[in-house]
């Protein structure tokens, strides 16, 4: 008898500890509009691995590629309000949050991805000042150079008068275009494809990656290497789910960042743009190569807008600027 009720006693014990054990693993929800098996998504799954391997298991990471959950701005929402754990996408949609984030959207605010990656970690603390307690920032991400894509050629700003393009839903993005003389045409990335077929739009504002793997390439087979804008991304978190994790899990999903290196990162996404187009090119789509003076009268139509693109961010617009201004000056020593 004894020794039953001391098996009895043994297994409670044990059941007790593998229901503890079960309760101390966490699971969270990533979101990402980032198509599965692109350069994107490969880095966020060797972040999600480093978490895993740091936390020895006890934090898993449900990931959500292909916009599965909802738009950007649709997950983004989902984030702030503790619907969804964690957010993945580009920093210009934390404006409408953070509004001083919309100057690292600025036209050829970074005129090369070597500057990007140098400057943007430099705003690592500004931004969070600025960003206080209302999300999270678990690190930026670089995303890649920004690009038109389009169904007849264009060298010079002038030649998109009228040309119907689709854009981000991004004040920096779409006053950028209108200014050039093109319509801007706000469509999500799922909905461009059709968009070109049916004449809605005739061109694309998009990266490389997207314009290959969405298959806007091949509507709009005329690709332009304006690079008028590189796109910095960010992982957040929902304050109420950082919230619930302890201090040692906390730490976790900030020490997994050191196989999210913004440098190293950029410099993989740059390969894998240069590997897109070039497979746009072999199958007989256009790439024009645009000459110094060319590409000098876009950064210069870009730039020019940056007074008039400030008086549209709220908050310390300008001190965040001259924060950005002070990271590029140090990069170029």
């Amino acid at each position: 008898m004894m020794k039953l009720r001391t098996l009895a006693l043994a297994a409670t014990a044990a059941v007790s500890t593998a229901v503890a054990a079960q309760a101390e693993t966490v699971t969270l929800r990533m979101g990402s509009a980032a198509p599965d098996n692109t350069v994107w998504s490969e880095q966020l799954k060797r972040y999600i691995g480093k978490v895993e391997e740091l936390s020895g298991g006890d934090i898993q990471i449900d990931f959500f590629p292909n916009a599965q959950l909802g738009t950007m701005g649709d997950t983004m929402k989902m984030t702030l309000t503790g619907r969804l754990d964690m957010w993945v996408g580009a920093v210009p949609a934390l404006a409408n949050v953070t509004s001083e984030l919309t100057l690292l959207s600025l036209p050829y605010l970074f005129e090369t991805t070597e500057e990007a990656a140098c400057a943007v970690p430099l705003m690592d603390a500004a931004a969070r000042e600025k960003i206080g307690k209302k999300y999270q920032l678990i690190n930026f991400l670089p995303v890649g150079t920004q690009s038109l894509g389009l169904k007849a050629e264009a060298r010079l700003p002038a030649d998109l008068a009228g040309v119907k393009l689709r854009s981000a839903p991004l004040k920096t993005t779409m006053g950028f275009l209108r200014a050039l003389g093109a319509n801007p045409v706000p469509l999500p990335a799922a909905e461009t494809t059709t968009s070109l077929t049916t004449g809605l739009v005739d061109g694309v504002d998009f990266a490389p990656t997207f314009y290959v793997a969405t298959g806007a390439n091949k509507t709009a087979n005329v690709f332009v290497p304006t690079e008028h804008n590189y796109n910095v991304g960010a992982i957040i978190m929902s304050s109420k789910s950082w919230a619930k994790l302890d201090e040692a899990q906390q730490k976790v999903l900030m020490d997994a960042n050191e196989v999210m290196g913004f440098g190293s990162n950029a410099a993989e996404i740059k390969a894998f743009e240069a590997k897109m187009i070039g497979a746009h090119k072999a199958k007989g789509g256009t790439v024009v190569d645009l000459n110094d003076e060319e590409r000098q009268a876009w950064i210069d139509a870009g730039q020019a807008l940056w007074p008039e693109m400030l008086k549209d961010v709220r908050g310390d617009a300008e001190g965040f600027l001259e924060q950005l201004t002070q990271a590029k000056a140090a990069c170029a020593l």
